[in-house]
Formats: structure tokens, C-alpha cells, sequence
């Protein structure tokens, strides 16, 4: 391997195994000197960029040049996804000789093309390779979590290859090269930038993204007017004050030059940052001018006329809940057919397609691109209605709810992350509002999730996907008489991480398996259902039966409470759902559901409908004031178990490829498909704060899905065979499972490592479900008996 700061020769290897083969050495970029390699491993040419420090600097510059060159080649990388038409792949870095290997493009760059063209190029053939180079600004400004700059648009790199195909080149990594302010040093000076092309505020180390557009549209003068510019050092201190210009007025060299072109020069060639257009703006005018008669104005949904990006941009941040239906609706297609802008159009199907499942998140990726007076440059605004919660004074079996209002006063789309101490739960773990949208959570401090004594102090913070946090702070008091009272009275408190969970109660519940579970809503009963076609409530404090439900006339596979707890709803190997009332045991509603068997059956959140999960793979909605079917979702593929989102809204649903869609209610097509299982969906269930999904599969694997970003958080590996059945704590920080190996596992989500197997019961545990304030485990099995683990 070559000496860090040796320069390359010809036939040295570079690169892991020496994967790069120096050919030769074919110029001098803006950070270092540039390398023609050979790819040994795809046989292909690339091109090694490499950081050559000036001998004249510091140990202590050096260092600091190597530390900034890491960083930009780091964000360099970012452009690589999803990539862009006009700007060469990244495929590697190599840190050990600072060396950057991309793409080998072979051409002709923009100034050796004018050069044989006699200085200048036809209007819109100029127009057209601009056009290019800004629309790949327009990509690299908009990249996340940072913009990436070029900081060295010119002629000479700007290339175009045999098929006329525009490349952008020579990233020139110059912010990585420590900028001499003075400009004292020559060869620090020409890294920093070009005469004529830098604008003033690059100089002073001060780049922006419009810095990008100074230069461009000195490239556009030259390349329509031939002009060359002459600026050198001398020129410096004026032009930095802004009483030199490089270029003059473009119409007094060729006055056949359109004074539009002129005006699109002189704005992005302001002395003030900020007086220029951004890359996409600039772009919509290159576009305008390049397809004058190909546009006309778009219609919006309430009937204004839209002209260009900039009305659309404005009237779409006016308009917000409109524009983002408008963006997954029919807006690309307008664009396509009533402006002509394919890649504009392209750029919204792609927004949508990356942000399916949120509708806002793609209309502030849309603005961002637009940029309608520095929307990209925005922060997020988020205040909540307090900045403290004291919670007071609380025993250590004490519970207490505040409710905590966030308000989103800025421009921007804000979806944060809530992260909270142990002894604290949020209703929700992400909150997603527009500008000027309101929610509310509830805060509750648990002290049963604590071993701590005294005053507790922490915060809860708030984290969006930019990674800016908001912080509120959190205070609590501990009563030490309510931990002695406690160790006086023997009340055990439950600590699901400690594995010291164990069965305190069984009731023989069912002569075959206990097919069917799930617990009121204050936590007093236990409804479940088995093959001797019987409903029954059972009492949670002793077990005691209160009530059998003993005219279903089939085997029950599922009952589920109303969010009340007045009603009951069964379903079981026939086509028919009840709805029962508990209180005086009666049958209020009967649905045919004309499904076969019903796996599944939920209330929604406002208990004004009913979803069966039914034997023939279908999901029927009905409205319970009438039993009328409201909608059919019909998987392709047959549906095997789903999990109703805790808003009511959306399922979802596992299917017979080992797949699970997510499905809006009311949507004739799934929002997001995820994949991993295996040998079947066998069950499902959503975390109650609606961004965790959990679901087993046939071969005993458990995966845990953030429904935020739908990746996999965890996936959890322990039982022998099927899982049968899966819970999470209203916490959302345990998970349960249950298999046909006979055990219960449980596992913590953060890390997913399993906590405690329980054992009990004889043969497959078939449910489990958790009470809604979490003390109390309860399950089902096939040898007819419910347990109560705690």
C-alpha cells in the first residue's frame, strides 16, 4: 500500500485485497490530485480522487483537512440514493489514502467543447446543458440529513459524454481544504475557489447552496457569450466589498440574447446569497425557457391557475391538506401533461412512493424541492403548552396522567420520535403534525416502573427525523411511606424484565381449547371462547365464572370487547357474528357475514363498526346500528390473521405468502407490504400506541416492525415450533408470544433479548393478551384452561 501522502504510480495497487490498479494520473481536481484506476473485481475504469495536502501547512491543518475530507466524501455517498442522471456513481472511500473512487465518465468537458466551437454555443443548446447541471443541483441541495454542495461549477467541470449525455464532475471536496481568509497562500487560494466563478460569501469560507447557483450562471454567460472573465487577485478586495463584477451585463455582449436569459443571469449572480434563486427555482425557469409552448397552467383544486413552481410551491403551503391529497393524487400526471416536465413529474411519483404511508412527510419533501422562499431551509417549530411536568408526590403503587398539548407553529411538517424514562408512558410514540396542526398525548408517570427512591428527575424528549430534539422535563416525588406500606402489606409489585413473573391463578375454563381471549376494558373479566361452543366471563380478582353465553350454536375463535364494556362480540366456524350484551346476556345484533368461519373480530375505536377476519381470506367492515356491510378487502393472496390499528383506521393483514399488508380502511389497495416471515402469518397484534407491529410465524420466529419506517426492528428466535399467538405490553416495552412448544416467552423490545420462559400449560398455548394496565398476563391453551401470570 502506498504512503499516505505519496503520489500514485502507475501499476500500484489501491484498496481492499488491492482491488484498484493505477493507470495513470489524468489531472489535477480541487482537492488533490485525480487517478485513473482499473477495477479488478467488475472490469471496469474508475476514477480515484485523492487529498494531496499542501507541504506548506501545519500538522494541525493537515489534521484538520483529513478530518473535513472524511466528512464531505461521507456526504458525498449520500448521492448515491436513489442517484441522479447527471451526477457519476460513488462506489468507494478509502480512508487510508483519503481517496475517493467514482465513476470514470469518458468525454469532453464544457470548456474544451466551446473551445472548438468558437468560445460559444447556440442559445438553447447552452440552455440545454445547463438545464442539466442545475437539475443535479437541484438533487444534491435536497439531499438529507444535509445539503451537499459542489463548490466548484466551471466549464471544465461540466462534461459531455459521445452520446451527449451532461455529467457533473470534479466534486472539487474544497470545503474539505482549510480556506485561507487573507488569500495570501496561492495554491490554499485556488482550492478555495476560481476567479470569476466563487462568488464573494465562498471566499470568505462561507458556502451555501446558492453558491452553487452564482457559479452556474457565470457558466451560462460564458457558454452564450463567449466572455471571458479576467478577474485575479487584485480584483479581491473589491469584489468581496461588491464593487467588482467578473461579468458584465450578458445583452451588452450579444444583444440577441433574450432579456429573460439576461435577468435569470443577473439574479443568480447577486452579490447577496440570498437574492438568488434556488437550484430548483432556477430550474423551473430553465425549463420554462427551454418549452415555452409545451406549458400551461395548472388547475388547482379549488380553480386557481398555477403558472410554475413557484405558484404551485406557495399555493400548495397555503393549501396543505389539499395539496398532499392533490400530490398522491393527480398532480404528477398535470405536470407531465400541461407543463411538459417529465422529470418534475418523475421527482413527485418518486416522493410519494418513498413516503406511502404519510402523505404529509411527501408534500414537505415536495416544498423542500421547490423551496418557495427558503421553505428548505426552515427549522421545525414545535412548542408544547409547558415545558416542565411535576407530577408531584406518589406512593410507589401510584399512578398519574397529564396531558401535554404540542402545537407546530412553524412551516414545516414536524414527525417526531418520544423517547421517555422507564417510569413514565406516552399515549403515542411518534407525533406527525402540519404547519399549524395541534395534538394531544397523555403523559402518565408510572411508579411500579421504578425501583428509585426520592425525587426523580429526567425529561422526555421529542426527536424528528432531522435529529433536532425538543425536550420537556420531568419531576416526580416518591413517597417513602407508600414503599414501606407496600413492604409491609406484601403487595408485590410486577416487573416483567426481571423474570420473575409467575402463574398466580388457573381456571379450567373449557372442555377443548380455549380458542378465544381477550380482557375487559377495566380489567374485572375475561371473556373467552372454546370448541364446547360456549362464551363465558370469568372474574379476574378470583377467577370465579360470572356468566356463560351459551347460545352461539359453534365452535368460538374469537370474542373481543366493546371500549366501553358493555357488549361482546363472538364469532366462530359459522357465517355468522354476535353481538352480545353483557349485562342482561342478550344478543343485540347478528351478522352474516357470508365469510365461512370468523378468525378474527374487532371493534373500531368510535365502536360504530365491526371487522371480521373471516375463514375465506376476506376482512369485512360493517356498521353495528344496522349490520350493513360498508366494505369487503379482499388480499390477492387470502388473508390468515390480522391486527386492527389501534386508531381504527387501518389494518393488518397477514397473508398466505408469509407477507402483511398494511390497509387503510376505506382504500381498494394495501399502503405498504412487509415481508421476512416464514411458514405463514399466524398472528399479529399492534402495539397501543399504533408504531409497533408484532407478528409469529409458522417456523417459532417473532419480528417486530416499526410501522413509522417499516423496517424490522427485531426479530426474535426462541420457540421450537408455530407461533400461535403474540401481546405487547400497553408500555409497548415487553413482548409476549405463545407457541405450540408449550411455552410463553417473553422479551424486551429494545434489544430483543428474551426476559423468561413460562411453562403451564399441556400442550400449545393458543392466546395471550395482556390486562389494559399491564399487571396481569392472561392465556389460553389447548388443554382448556386460562392462566393468570403475573
Amino acid at each position: 500500500m502506498p504512503a499516505p501522502d505519496a503520489e500514485l504510480l502507475p501499476g500500484e495497487r489501491i484498496g481492499t485485497g488491492g482491488r484498484y490498479v493505477v493507470e495513470r494520473s489524468i489531472g489535477q481536481g480541487g482537492f488533490g490530485q485525480a487517478y485513473l484506476v482499473r477495477d479488478q473485481q467488475l472490469g471496469r475504469f474508475c476514477v480515484a480522487k485523492r487529498q494531496v495536502p499542501n507541504p506548506a501547512w501545519s500538522a494541525r491543518i493537515r489534521e484538520q483537512a483529513y478530518s473535513n475530507f472524511r466528512r464531505e466524501a461521507q456526504l458525498l455517498s449520500t448521492l448515491n440514493t436513489p442517484g441522479h442522471p447527471n451526477i457519476p456513481e460513488i462506489f468507494e472511500y478509502l480512508p487510508e489514502l483519503h481517496c475517493l473512487v467514482m465513476k470514470y465518465v469518458e468525454g469532453r468537458d464544457l470548456g474544451w467543447v466551446l473551445h472548438g466551437r468558437g468560445g460559444k454555443l447556440p442559445l438553447d443548446e447552452g440552455l440545454a446543458i445547463i438545464r442539466e447541471v442545475c437539475s443535479a443541483l437541484a438533487y444534491m441541495h435536497s439531499r438529507s440529513p444535509e445539503p451537499v454542495l459542489h463548490r466548484d461549477i466551471k466549464p471544465s467541470n461540466i462534461l459531455i459524454d459521445s452520446e451527449g449525455r451532461v455529467w457533473v464532475i470534479d466534486f472539487g471536496l474544497s470545503k474539505a481544504t482549510p480556506v485561507d481568509s487573507n488569500l495570501t497562500n496561492t495554491v490554499e487560494t485556488q482550492m478555495a475557489g476560481t476567479f470569476g466563478f466563487t462568488p464573494p460569501e465562498q471566499w470568505r469560507g462561507e458556502a451555501v447552496p446558492r453558491s452553487d447557483i452564482y457559479a452556474l450562471c457565470a457558466t451560462l454567460h460564458m457558454t452564450i457569450s463567449g466572455f471571458q472573465p479576467t478577474m485575479d487577485r487584485d480584483d479581491m478586495d473589491d469584489f468581496l466589498a461588491g464593487k467588482y463584477a467578473p461579468f458584465p451585463p450578458v445583452r451588452s455582449i450579444d444583444p440577441n440574447i433574450p432579456p429573460l436569459v439576461e435577468a435569470i443571469i443577473r439574479k443568480g449572480m447577486a452579490f447577496d446569497p440570498a437574492q438568488r434563486p434556488t437550484a430548483a427555482q432556477l430550474l423551473a425557469a430553465l425549463d420554462t425557457l427551454l418549452n415555452p409552448k409545451a406549458r400551461a397552467d395548472l388547475q388547482s383544486p379549488d380553480g386557481a391557475a398555477l403558472a410554475d413552481e413557484p405558484a404551485l410551491a406557495h399555493w400548495a403551503e397555503a393549501h396543505w391538506e389539499a395539496a398532499a391529497l392533490w400530490l398522491y393524487g393527480s398532480l404528477a400526471d398535470q405536470v407531465t401533461r400541461l407543463w411538459g416536465k417529465n422529470r418534475l413529474a418523475a421527482d413527485m411519483r418518486a416522493i410519494t412512493e418513498r413516503n406511502a404511508t404519510d402523505q404529509h412527510a411527501g408534500l414537505d419533501e415536495l416544498l423542500t424541492l421547490l423551496d418557495p422562499e427558503g421553505y428548505a431551509a426552515a427549522l421545525p417549530q414545535l412548542t408544547a403548552d409547558r415545558q416542565s411536568i411535576d407530577f408531584g408526590q406518589l406512593g410507589s403503587e401510584d399512578r398519574r396522567e397529564v396531558v401535554l398539548q404540542l402545537t407546530n407553529n412553524g412551516r414545516r411538517y414536524v414527525r417526531v420520535e418520544i423517547l421517555a424514562p422507564r417510569w413514565v408512558m406516552a399515549s403515542t410514540l411518534t407525533v406527525a403534525l402540519p404547519p399549524g396542526r395541534q395534538q394531544r398525548i397523555r403523559i402518565t408517570a408510572d411508579m411500579r416502573r421504578t425501583n428509585e427512591a426520592g425525587r426523580l428527575r429526567d425529561a422526555l424528549i421529542m426527536r424528528d427525523r432531522s435529529g433536532t430534539t425538543f425536550r420537556i422535563e420531568l419531576e416526580v416525588r416518591l413517597s417513602r411511606w407508600g414503599a414501606m406500606l407496600q413492604m409491609i402489606s406484601g403487595t408485590r409489585r410486577i416487573n416483567w424484565e426481571g423474570g420473575e413473573v409467575r402463574q398466580i391463578r388457573q381456571i379450567v375454563a373449557h372442555r377443548s381449547g380455549v380458542w378465544a381471549l381477550d380482557v375487559s376494558p377495566d380489567g374485572r373479566q375475561i371473556a373467552s371462547g372454546g370448541w364446547d361452543q360456549r362464551v363465558r366471563i370469568w372474574r379476574t380478582a378470583d377467577g370465579a365464572a360470572e356468566e356463560v353465553l351459551d347460545d352461539h350454536g359453534g365452535n368460538v375463535l374469537s370474542v373481543a370487547y366493546s371500549h366501553d364494556g358493555r357488549f361482546l362480540l363472538a364469532g366462530g366456524n359459522s357465517d355468522q357474528i354476535k353481538l352480545w350484551a353483557i349485562r342482561n346476556r342478550r344478543i343485540v345484533q347478528v351478522i352474516n357475514s357470508q365469510q365461512g368461519y370468523q378468525e378474527s373480530v374487532f371493534f373500531s375505536s368510535d365502536g360504530q363498526l365491526m371487522i371480521a377476519h373471516g375463514g375465506d381470506g376476506s376482512i369485512g367492515v360493517w356498521r353495528l346500528r344496522d349490520g350493513s356491510l360498508v366494505q369487503r378487502l379482499q388480499p390477492n393472496v387470502g388473508g390468515q390473521t390480522i391486527s386492527l390499528h389501534p386508531d381504527g383506521r387501518s389494518v393488518a393483514i397477514g397473508c398466505a405468502d408469509s407477507s402483511v399488508r398494511l390497509w387503510a380502511i376505506g382504500e381498494q389497495k394495501p399502503a405498504a407490504v412487509l415481508t421476512g416471515l416464514r411458514g405463514g402469518v399466524n398472528c399479529l397484534v399492534h402495539s397501543h400506541s399504533g408504531g409497533v407491529l408484532v407478528g409469529g410465524d409458522g417456523t417459532g420466529v417473532v419480528r417486530i416492525w416499526d410501522l413509522d419506517t417499516h423496517s424490522v426492528r427485531q426479530e426474535l428466535r426462541g420457540h421450537q415450533n408455530a407461533v400461535r399467538s403474540v401481546a405487547i405490553h400497553p408500555d409497548g416495552q415487553t413482548v409476549v408470544s405463545a407457541g405450540v412448544d408449550s411455552t410463553i416467552r417473553i422479551w424486551r423490545v429494545s434489544d430483543g433479548a428474551v426476559l423468561q420462559v413460562l411453562n403451564g400449560h399441556a400442550g400449545s398455548v393458543l392466546r395471550v393478551a395482556f390486562s389494559p394496565d399491564g399487571d396481569l398476563l392472561i392465556s389460553g391453551g389447548v388443554d382448556g384452561t386460562i392462566r393468570m401470570w403475573q
